[in-house]
């Protein structure tokens, strides 16, 4: 069982919090291509982002607020059809320092203070495609939509870089879009938008030049409360490797039998 207050509930969404963001890649110094060169490379990512199906991730968030950074690392194995999810966190929302999970199915196995636990969640579970969402990086392909005309293409030796900066309405609009996905579109985030202002946003995607896979994704994010003028950052880095490698693993029987069922998670 999970101690000192940290609920299941609790633990299954810092999984996806750590998760959620996982959008755009890596810099580079070299020059821009032509507009035309860059729709082409946007379409084949979109096409080759649908087609991943395994993977290895290692997710960084840091967010600074008040002077402070708190620093998140999530370091994941992955496979699709039937989903299975084994991954490891590092101070994930400052909830616990360290913890293991596995989402099988529609089952997560949580490993805590020395114990394992299972918990069952709802079909249709929004936990469930949020987390399928974010290991496919379909989060990034959807923002390319609304960015498509206006990414900028760097190419490298062994891949290419899609990037965006900017400080008006089209990176506001979209870093909204991309809070409010990865939130399932939560009426308590949607009031939440409304408070903040986007001050900044810049998205990168960096993809092998040979398959068009995601390598390393990139967002940040400053906003500013309207009322309090506080600001906050937020940055999230991700790196694939294995993409659609990764044999198919199963979660070890020992903890499949051994750890005790707790109530089924609402999300």
């Amino acid at each position: 069982m999970l101690k000192k207050g940290i609920t299941m509930k609790k633990v299954i969404i810092a999984v996806v919090g750590i998760m959620g963001m996982m959008l755009a890649g890596c810099s580079s110094n070299k020059s821009t291509a032509k507009p035309s060169s860059t729709i082409s490379v946007v379409n084949h990512a979109q096409k080759a982002a649908h087609q991943v199906k395994s993977g290895n991730i290692v997710l960084v968030t840091k967010n600074t607020q008040n002077k402070k950074t708190s620093t998140g690392k999530m370091t994941a194995k992955f496979h699709l059809n039937p989903m299975i999810v084994q991954a490891k966190l590092n101070n994930a929302a400052g909830l616990v320092k360290n913890y293991d999970y596995f989402i099988d199915g529609r089952t997560v196995y949580i490993h805590a203070d020395n114990n394992w636990s299972k918990q069952l969640l709802p079909k249709k579970s929004p936990l469930i495609k949020s987390v399928r969402r974010q290991v496919t990086g379909s989060a990034a392909v959807k923002a390319m939509d609304y960015l498509k005309k206006h990414l900028k293409l760097q190419k490298n030796k062994t891949t290419d870089v899609l990037s965006y900066n900017g400080q008006g309405k089209l990176g506001s609009m979209v870093a909204k879009k991309i809070i409010l996905a990865e939130a399932n579109h939560s009426e308590s985030t949607k009031n939440v938008l409304k408070k903040v202002k986007i001050t900044k946003f810049s998205y990168k995607y960096t993809l092998d030049k040979k398959t068009y896979l995601p390598v390393q994704t990139y967002i940040y994010m400053q906003y500013q409360d309207k009322s309090s003028k506080k600001t906050v950052t937020e940055a999230v880095t991700g790196n694939y490797t294995n993409v659609n490698k990764v044999k198919k693993f199963k979660v070890p029987a020992y903890i499949k039998k051994n750890a005790p069922s707790t109530n089924q998670v609402n999300e």
